[in-house]
């Protein structure tokens, strides 16, 4: 009997993907769900969804998502370094880092999370290629190789793909997760999607 099938949606640099990152991978790991990894680019995703990047926002939702991110990491008690060094910085090198290690038929979940990490506790700069490398060779995989093979252009049509196939279902922000055809917005949504998996 095969476990459920989720599709997972997030950017390499959401702290909100990072603060519900290792509680999605233990729903996962309690169901035996094979997960799908989408990373979204969030220049295509947030005017195509009535949403605006960080930058444009106006100060009062600024103020409000640091206050936010604070609740959370004190709720969780988790590392979180509210103003990481290298944020933001481009997104594709990474995402398409796991895109290029899920076409190899590998787990993206454990580079993800040590993505997330090496932004929002470690310092590190996500769009580095030595670091990514270097993550890569920690969770087990030949970095340099996927490294490589993450540089040829279907990896760029790829990572346009995942947002453009976000958006048509549905996909508005992340971390989001489809179960079922149902669309769960949010690490605060989680205990809703463990209910849908009968966890709860």
């Amino acid at each position: 009997m095969t476990g459920p099938k989720i599709d997972y949606y997030f950017s390499i640099l959401s702290p909100w993907t990072y603060i519900g990152d290792t509680r999605f991978q233990d729903i996962a790991k309690r169901t035996g769900a094979a997960v799908t990894y989408h990373p979204l680019s969030s220049p295509d995703l947030f005017p195509a969804t009535g949403g605006q990047l960080l930058k444009d926002r106006a100060q009062h939702r600024k103020d409000y998502r640091m206050a936010e991110l604070q609740r959370w990491k004190d709720h969780l008690g988790i590392p979180l370094n509210l103003n990481p060094a290298h944020f933001p910085v481009p997104e594709p090198p990474a995402s398409k880092l796991i895109l290029a290690v899920q076409e190899d038929g590998n787990d993206a979940g454990p580079l993800l999370s040590a993505i997330l990490k090496a932004v929002w506790v470690d310092e590190k700069n996500a769009s580095d290629p030595d670091i990514l490398i270097a993550l890569a060779n920690d969770c087990g995989l030949d970095g340099n190789a996927m490294m490589t093979a993450s540089g040829d252009a279907s990896f760029d049509q790829a990572f346009s793909s995942c947002t453009q196939n976000a958006i048509a279902a549905g996909v508005f922000g992340y971390p989001s997760y489809i179960f079922n055809s149902e669309l769960f917005w949010g690490q605060d949504r989680l205990d809703f999607l463990e209910r849908a998996l009968g966890l709860s």
